[in-house]
């Protein structure tokens, strides 16, 4: 029988504090969840420089849709899509803030869903598709003892398609379907299907797999001291 509940050997940090501890770290510890909370609140709100006070300078953030690209151009191509009509929403259901005890790096992964909707063709039916995914967000204090995110990338769990009204259903093309990795296969069908030019990534980070691997020993690594890049 497989291994479906246990994680890979060697991927959990061990050298930071998560939850008790001292008091301080527990301020610590919340002032990070703030700022990843950040993302949803104020992303779907359309405040911008409250979204990116979240981020230090030169970060990097990955979604399906873009890829890997430095805060500053994912915040204008935000902007550009909601001026063509985008809607994506977010639902916060929890975060983990794992603490470095150098006390200089942290990792939250904070539970959330995407939700995002289309008017999806060939009978223009409006559509929710919903993402269930953590967000791992890797956050360095500077010099003057501010905390910012240098990276964010996300696992992308399992994933639903809703229509709007229950009246009308959308037509599915079951090949073009499959083609999508599990995990976010609905977004990414109604991605493509409903955004010009756009071509979704395959290799993102699910539930289990290589890539959801990678990115917690990248969470390991970063936590130790290494110098990553995400």
């Amino acid at each position: 029988m497989p291994d479906l509940h246990s994680l890979p050997n060697g991927t959990r940090p061990t050298n930071a504090i998560r939850n008790n501890g001292p008091n301080d770290l527990v301020l610590e510890r919340f002032k990070l969840r703030e700022l990843a909370e950040g993302w949803p609140m104020y992303r779907d709100a359309r405040e911008w420089e409250n979204f990116r006070s979240i981020f230090h300078p030169g970060a990097f953030v990955y979604t399906t849709w873009t890829g890997r690209i430095s805060i500053d151009d994912f915040i204008m191509i935000s902007q550009e899509g909601m001026d063509r009509g985008a809607s994506i929403m977010h639902r916060i259901h929890g975060s983990s803030v794992d603490l470095a005890t150098a006390g200089t790096r942290a990792v939250v992964k904070m539970k959330a869903t995407i939700t995002q909707r289309f008017e999806l063709p060939p009978n223009s039916v409006l559509v929710d598709a919903e993402t269930d995914c953590r967000f791992c967000m890797f956050f360095e204090k500077d010099s003057e003892s501010t905390w910012g995110a240098r990276f964010v990338r996300h696992f992308y769990e399992k994933d639903k398609l809703i229509p709007v009204d229950p009246r009308h259903i959308p037509i599915i093309d079951d090949e073009k379907l499959a083609g999508f990795p599990a995990g976010y296969r609905y977004l990414a069908y109604c991605q493509e299907a409903c955004m010009p030019g756009i071509k979704v990534k395959r290799d993102m980070p699910g539930i289990r797999g290589e890539e959801h691997d990678l990115l917690l020993r990248q969470a390991k690594a970063w936590l130790d001291g290494e110098d990553v890049e995400i």
